[in-house]
């Protein structure tokens, strides 16, 4: 059975704050309103329709991943506490989990190959589109983003910025060599040398490798 230790509720002008900081792009705060909610999902999982004791992980991470949703979806306009919202898509992610299907994807590849126009076809290629993923998937394709922007914060700033730039992490943009070689002045041709570099860097740090696992 779930285990998880004791909570703190957050107070309305403290999940207001939180939920500023996750909307900036601020994890931690992100993670800091999901461990604070934990006691509310395992309270859903367990009186879930057809809830027994093998199934009540599954269940809270749908939760989980359920109300990390509703982060995302949170207005701001409604002046209305997170479980207003949170309610409809934690139920709603563990009814996903009771007919998900269970398979590995490989989401990421540092093999990177570059097409006819320098483009590279593979890397984080794939990784943004989640529209046709299970539950199983989705969770693993953020969990693998956020162990990529991780090991992206370990890299040059030049090379942080290009390949955030050229791939549209963060909820930017994705932009061209040429493109981004306009924005920062260069040639397209430094853009694309940039990226090599970035990531034979990533390749050479030591944690790499679990990002492919």
């Amino acid at each position: 059975m779930f285990k998880f230790p004791a909570t703190k509720i957050l107070s309305a002008q403290e999940e207001l704050e939180y939920l500023k900081l996750a909307a900036a792009g601020d994890l931690a705060a992100r993670n800091k309103l999901i461990v604070a909610n934990i006691p509310f999902i395992i309270k859903c999982a367990r009186s879930f329709p057809g809830y027994h004791k093998e199934i009540e992980n599954d269940l809270i991470t749908a939760g989980s991943l359920g109300l990390m949703r509703a982060i995302e979806k949170y207005d701001f306009t409604m002046g209305t506490r997170l479980l207003t919202i949170g309610k409809y898509y934690i139920n709603s992610f563990m009814q996903k989990s009771v007919g998900s299907r269970r398979k590995k994807i490989p989401l990421l590849s540092l093999d990177a190959t570059y097409n006819s126009d320098g483009d590279q076809d593979s890397f984080v290629a794939n990784l943004a589109d989640t529209s046709n993923l299970s539950l199983d998937e989705e969770c693993e394709n953020i969990i693998k983003k956020e162990k990529l922007m991780s090991a992206i914060n370990t890299l040059k700033p030049n090379e942080q910025e290009v390949l955030i730039l050229h791939y549209g992490l963060n909820n930017q943009k994705a932009h061209t060599f040429e493109e981004i070689g306009a924005i920062k002045g260069r040639t397209r041709s430094r853009m694309q040398q940039i990226e090599q570099n970035a990531l034979k860097h990533l390749r050479q740090n030591q944690n790499i490798q679990q990002l492919a696992s």
